[in-house]
């Protein structure tokens, strides 16, 4: 069962990651194996536009961002405020928010920019051997 606290953890755990990613260019590993992007794909070169000032390109890229940075702060205030039952639901919202969003990008924009096919993927490799 989630708990605030590991949540809290979770969530702390994401955003250092995060920032590691920015910072270092580190590529995401699900897209690296399977060649298909992750739902989170694109959202640290989302971040990076972001805080350029580059609005739209930082919706181009991952229109979650801004949700997601809200969905954390209501979160996080449940965990302070020690309602786990509104921290839980506002987790499950934005997992619910960021599937459906996946499932758009996947349908209409896949495989064209920023939603790409990695051909050079482990899985790529040994399906075009």
């Amino acid at each position: 069962m989630l708990t605030a606290k590991k949540i809290g953890k979770t969530l702390g755990a994401i955003i250092v990651l995060l920032l590691f990613v920015l910072f270092m260019g580190v590529y995401c590993p699900i897209q690296k194996i399977l060649g298909i992007p992750c739902p989170g794909c694109n959202m640290t070169t989302s971040l990076y536009y972001l805080i350029q000032g580059n609005l739209s390109a930082s919706l181009m890229y991952h229109a979650m961002l801004i949700p997601t940075g809200v969905f954390a702060l209501l979160i996080g205030i449940c965990q302070w405020k020690k309602k786990k039952k509104w921290m839980e639901r506002f987790l499950w919202m934005w997992i619910g928010c960021m599937i459906v969003y996946y499932i758009y990008r996947m349908i209409f924009i896949f495989p064209d920019i920023p939603m790409v096919y990695d051909s050079s993927s482990l899985l790529g490799y040994f399906l075009n051997r």
